[in-house]
């Protein structure tokens, strides 16, 4: 994953290709590039890339002076994620999971449940670093860490399965941005605390665990959602993918 400055510069070179060379050097016969520029981010959406590298770039936040400010911020980035989501296509989501340990098990669940497989893939690599076998303190088991009593009737022998293990969290996973309405804060807040301690706080629980939590999935995240789209269509016309 790219990180800091490698980000902003691509940013950087997407604001300025947008507004000052596209326009004079896209071929009028290229429907990628006419369906690209109808369809070009806004300066709206531009910002919010860039605020969304500049977070990532700026190391970790002191959780007790800049609790409101990390916490305002980390609200506003669902729209930012919308902006990568909305120029990502099918093809290249699944790129994405091409070179990440158990992708296919991962692009399944995410098909079968209809949630972002980048999102999966960033809270398996916070809650396991991909180890199927990861037991935590607390009995939470296997690639997503899932509670036995998450798990229902399902054999707790099977928990460790890659399989069952991402079908169970990611179904959980999915009720969480269903109750939450599609707010990432709350629903990874959820995850790691239980929505008991949502409810009772009122929004992000003031557990330093949890914020760590939050802030190591939305930093995973993101850098899952810039790789995979300097692999789409959008920066092949635009000149901003990587060079092989």
């Amino acid at each position: 994953m790219l990180i800091g400055k490698s980000r902003v510069s691509v940013l950087a070179a997407l604001h300025l290709f947008i507004f000052c060379l596209v326009p004079a050097q896209a071929p009028s016969n290229s429907k990628a590039a006419e369906a690209l520029l109808a369809n070009a981010p806004s300066a709206t959406e531009i910002a919010l890339f860039e605020e969304l590298v500049d977070w990532v770039g700026d190391g970790e936040l002191d959780f007790v002076d800049d609790y409101g400010p990390m916490r305002r911020t980390i609200r506003a980035r669902p729209a930012s994620f919308d902006v990568f989501r909305n120029y990502l296509d099918d093809s290249t989501r699944h790129q994405g999971l091409d070179s990440v340990p158990f992708g296919d098990v991962i692009r399944q669940a995410a098909e079968r449940h209809g949630v972002d497989g980048l999102l999966i893939a960033s809270i398996i690599e916070a809650e396991s670093s991909f180890d199927p076998c990861a037991v935590s303190n607390r009995g939470a088991m296997g690639l997503m860490q899932v509670m036995p009593a998450t798990a229902g009737s399902v054999d707790i022998e099977l928990l460790t399965e890659p399989e069952r293990n991402i079908d169970l969290g990611t179904g959980y996973l999915r009720y969480l941005l269903k109750i939450y309405e599609g707010d990432l804060e709350l629903a990874l807040a959820g995850y790691n605390a239980g929505p008991a301690n949502v409810r009772r706080f009122g929004g992000l629980p003031p557990f330093r665990e949890t914020h760590r939590y939050v802030e190591k999935v939305l930093t995973a995240y993101v850098g899952y959602h810039q790789d995979a789209w300097q692999r789409s269509d959008a920066a092949k016309v635009l000149g901003l993918a990587p060079e092989a």
